[in-house]
């Protein structure tokens, strides 16, 4: 059990780093027509406007963007459809969140996988230390010890000496 109790912390944190995973990733689809058009146009880059999407845009681009999102969504069209017919003219910098596949993919998962190497580096160097710091010391290492502060303990008894002989003849020209 003592085992446990020193890699509970350890654990604990990697049950919440999944569960946080897991829920961020899970997706809620809209489920009205309205919610998806929002859904899409909130992803997408006004063509007119400085960072705003075209869901809160109010410009006419952004509106016939809107006009078209609704055309298709209510054609049948996925999602993934109605951004593809959307971005296909505009181009892919005018998504305001990279595709899940490819070199967008990984602009998602990069940070996460350093963050995990990250910590896993931290864990197998904190358990390195402690294991270092639980070895036995060894005789020819205590003997070493021992010898340095034999010998710093000599040092300061000489300089005690010379100041103690030096004072005194201070004393003996200051009574003359």
């Amino acid at each position: 059990m003592s085992w446990f109790r020193r890699w509970w912390p350890w654990l604990a944190m990697a049950v919440v780093v999944v569960v946080t995973l897991v829920l961020a990733s899970g997706r809620d689809e809209p489920r009205t027509n309205a919610e998806r058009i929002d859904a899409i146009a909130e992803t997408i880059k006004c063509p007119t406007c400085e960072g705003e999407s075209v869901l809160t845009s109010q410009s006419m681009a952004a509106q016939d963007i809107r006009d078209e999102i609704a055309r298709l969504v209510r054609a049948g069209r996925t999602d993934d459809e109605v951004r593809a017919a959307i971005i296909g003219p505009l181009g892919e910098e005018y998504l305001l969140t990279p595709p899940a596949s490819g070199l967008g993919g990984l602009t998602w998962a990069l940070p996460v996988v350093v963050l995990v190497l990250g910590f896993g580096g931290l864990a197998y160097a904190f358990a390195r230390w402690r294991r270092q710091l639980q070895e036995p010391v060894a005789e020819d290492d205590r003997a070493l010890v021992a010898a340095a502060l034999a010998a710093r303990h000599g040092a300061e008894e000489a300089r005690a000496a010379d100041r103690s002989l030096d004072e005194g003849s201070i004393g003996e020209g200051a009574g003359r």
